[in-house]
């Protein structure tokens, strides 16, 4: 630059300053740096450099004279507002791993949100959204147009109804004990005899319950914890995630087709549909055999002989089911009905209870209505118990998930963090907003439905058996609640409660810790996994060694697990707020997480074998 006009001598500009032909003075930064702030006075920026020039940010372009709102922002990267400097590589949202680099064009034009950076028809955060209505996004890189509403909704529905005629068709057919000897069908059914045979001695199912506990959780870290992993590590678990989180819903209607809020509705109450027809099923077989006799209607009035606890034919009851009897004359509240129905069930212990199933199969009337009510609810209890295993993992998580945002910082570097959030399941929601909370105001609704019911279904049942596992007489709620207690010492036959409510604090409960504070979630994990590492050390609940040492190394690797997020996350944290200083590397001790990655990656994969 030179001083003074028509100066035959240039004077060259201090670093990292640049100026123009002809410039008296520096006032734009040189190539690979940009100007934090545009509005800065020339004599301000000339006198200290250093403090209005920065280095260009990773993943971007700085040509000469480039500010931090004209950032060229390269192909695959995308940023939520021109203030700010870091850059979010677009995530693929499909099995094209280079899907992120179609969607997200970059450029030097942030627009609205960040749509500027974005490639044509598409929109939104990292560009996941599609322009045109009624279309989402597929394989993470084209539009497809959505299937209509009604023909999804019809196509899922005659899916839960198949599912449930084929089970319930195998379920009568592996009954049938005369059709082991025919041809055709009867190897299959004597093969699974065998199978059978062989899970139960090698005591699979405890087995199975840890693992899939432990991939429940491990594949959740970057959804509940906002856990920024790379590529290598997320692409196969959110996969596996796929497979363990049942989403029957996204089979036919894609997320981005549907509202969270119909989605949330959808994939809540279908489950609850299901386990009801099941408990139906068993109540209308029990109630029509026994109809069979031409007895009195269960909706008739139950005449009772009070004094000499004596049923309508003469025939002499228990005192719990005279006592019970005495009560359903005066209530006629379906709650209370169910309520004394299920004491009838279990306090009818060892003998007496095969004698009330024995009646009710052959249809003696000396057996209550509501007894054969509870004993068919009882029936299809077990396999109740077991989809609310399978269920209250993924449908807690996408209650929980309402609260589950993605951050993107919008403040410059050096200043006071300021973000903005959308939420996961439905990035056309901006967390914090009124559609926000009314969204978080149903699904609070729903906790009470699904993770709060299901540890009060737990606890109740299992309180119930307490009696008759410590004195050691079964009864048909013990015998229909095994699969909740069988794998446990009697002392510890609680515990399947416990191990439900570590799996809901560690894949949703956190979700309620907001956004801005997520590595608290982190912290909360952490200390949750430890705490329940030494527990399940110090205890020992199972019967079988093996499934001692199991839990006790899922737990811990569970515990590593969450250690090496803990650390990717202050690493990534401090590499985004000071960019191209090394200190992160200097914190921390390493500069690539590949290493930590690779580790991660070993101890999830190690949990198979």
């Amino acid at each position: 630059y030179a001083t003074n006009p028509g100066q035959g001598e240039c004077m060259p500009c201090p670093h990292p300053l640049s100026s123009g032909t002809g410039d008296v003075t520096c006032t734009v930064c040189k190539a690979g740096y940009y100007l934090k702030n545009s509005t800065a006075e020339s004599s301000a920026i000339f006198a200290a450099p250093s403090k209005h020039c920065k280095p260009c940010a990773p993943h971007a372009e700085c040509p000469v004279n480039t500010s931090l709102e004209t950032l060229v922002v390269s192909p695959g990267f995308w940023r939520a507002s021109p203030f700010s400097a870091v850059l979010t590589d677009c995530r693929p949202f499909g099995s094209d791993s280079a899907s992120g680099e179609t969607r997200c064009a970059g450029g030097s034009v942030a627009g609205e949100v960040g749509a500027g950076y974005c490639a044509l028809d598409f929109t939104g955060p990292e560009c996941q959204l599609c322009e045109r209505s009624n279309h989402y996004l597929v394989d993470g890189r084209t539009c497809g147009e959505c299937l209509a509403v009604d023909t999804a909704a019809g196509r899922f529905v005659a899916l839960v109804l198949g599912l449930c005629i084929t089970g319930c068709l195998i379920g009568w057919a592996y009954s049938m004990q005369s059709w082991r000897q025919r041809p055709g069908i009867g190897p299959p059914l004597r093969l699974a005899d065998r199978a059978v045979s062989l899970f139960i001695m090698l005591g699979l199912m405890a087995k199975i319950k840890v693992l899939l506990g432990f991939y429940q959780v491990c594949t959740v870290l970057t959804t509940t914890y906002s856990a920024r992993l790379p590529e290598k590590y997320t692409s196969w678990t959110d996969k596996l995630n796929d497979v363990i989180m049942i989403d029957w819903l996204s089979l036919f209607l894609p997320s981005q087709c549907l509202s969270y809020r119909l989605r949330l509705i959808a994939i809540t109450l279908s489950p609850v549909g299901l386990i009801a027809l099941l408990l139906l099923v068993g109540l209308g077989q029990r109630l029509h055999h026994w109809c069979k006799g031409n007895y009195a209607s269960p909706c008739s009035s139950i005449v009772v002989q009070r004094d000499n606890h004596t049923s309508e034919s003469g025939d002499t009851l228990a005192p719990a089911t005279a006592a019970i009897e005495r009560e359903v004359t005066t209530t006629h509240d379906l709650s209370d009905f169910l309520a004394l129905a299920t004491v009838a069930a279990t306090q009818e212990a060892g003998e007496s209870s095969a004698n009330i199933e024995a009646a009710t199969a052959t249809g003696d009337s000396s057996t209550p209505w509501y007894v054969v009510a509870a004993l068919g609810l009882l029936d299809l209890l077990p396999a109740s118990l077991l989809l609310v295993f399978c269920f209250v993992p993924s449908v807690s998580a996408s209650i929980f998930s309402a609260w589950s945002c993605q951050a993107y910082t919008i403040s410059p570097p050096s200043e006071v963090l300021k973000q903005i959030s959308y939420m996961r399941q439905d990035p056309s929601v901006v967390c914090g907003s009124d559609k926000h909370r009314s969204i978080t105001l149903l699904a609070s609704f729903f906790i009470g439905l699904w993770p709060i019911s299901s540890l009060i279904l737990y606890t109740s049942v299992l309180a119930a058996c307490y009696k008759p596992l410590q004195t050691k007489t079964p009864t048909a709620l013990t015998r229909a609640t095994a699969f909740l207690h069988k794998e446990y010492k009697l002392y510890w036959y609680w515990w399947e409660a416990l191990e439900l409510a570590r799996k809901l604090v560690l894949t949703g409960v956190v979700l309620l810790i907001q956004e801005e504070r997520a590595f608290v979630r982190l912290v909360v994990a952490t200390l949750t996994c430890s705490c329940y590492a030494v527990m399940l050390a110090v205890v020992q609940p199972y019967k079988r060694v093996e499934d001692n040492v199991l839990a006790v190394g899922a737990s811990l690797l569970l515990l590593l697990l969450f250690l090496g997020t803990n650390w990717t996350t202050i690493f990534l944290g401090i590499t985004e707020r000071h960019p191209n200083t090394g200190e992160a590397a200097a914190i921390m001790g390493f500069d690539d997480l590949a290493v930590i990655v690779d580790w991660m990656t070993a101890l999830v994969a190690m949990a198979l074998f």
